[in-house]
């Protein structure tokens, strides 16, 4: 009686290790997979503008990483720029990448009306997705520094541009989510 047990012990086993299920727990992804499947995100922030725009304007950048979260800063030169590169895409969840640019015109200004003012200001998000091959998916890659148009405004006809300029100059949010098969951009979804 204790052969028979032992018998169907060992049966059990045999089958057990032979199960189908074994073969499909494979983990490593398929080459396709692989290709489609986004591996790390970078972004690029950058803003350039004419010699006298802090003298007329506030300037601020808001930006948003996965390696430094949210941050406002209030410029105080005429070049910005600030990159979060090669951050690891994590699944489920996502890498979330953002700038906006706010420029309201400085309280108190009053223009000289014998000076001319050098002005003019440029900015630009820029993002870059690679998969598992270190191949790019998907990716709009400044190739700095960004440029503007500069203006040369009379002081005597300055008054009468500020408000145009701040409003045209300023930037609403430019977001990209990157997550492991597709990202949004700005709320629409692309897959890789």
């Amino acid at each position: 009686m204790f052969a028979a047990i032992l018998f169907c012990g060992a049966i059990a086993t045999v089958f057990t290790a032979c199960s189908k299920d074994d073969d499909d727990n494979n983990t490593t992804p398929t080459p396709e997979a692989q290709k489609n499947t986004a591996k790390t995100a970078s972004a690029w922030y950058e803003v350039n503008m004419g010699e006298d725009v802090l003298e007329v304007f506030d300037v601020e950048v808001t930006t948003i990483s996965p390696s430094f979260g949210e941050s406002t800063k209030k410029l105080t030169k005429t070049s910005y720029s600030f990159a979060d590169r090669d951050c690891a895409i994590k699944d489920p969840g996502s890498l979330v990448f953002a700038m906006s640019v706010k420029v309201t015109p400085k309280a108190g200004f009053t223009p000289d009306a014998s000076k001319t003012y050098n002005l003019g200001l440029g900015s630009d998000f820029a993002y870059y997705v690679v998969n598992e091959k270190e191949e790019p998916l998907v990716g709009h890659q400044g190739v700095g520094p960004v440029s503007f148009s500069a203006l040369n405004v009379p002081g005597d006809k300055l008054a009468e541009r500020v408000e145009r300029f701040a409003e045209s100059w300023s930037l609403a949010l430019q977001k990209v989510e990157v997550y492991k098969t597709y990202y949004v951009l700005n709320g629409t979804r692309v897959d890789f």
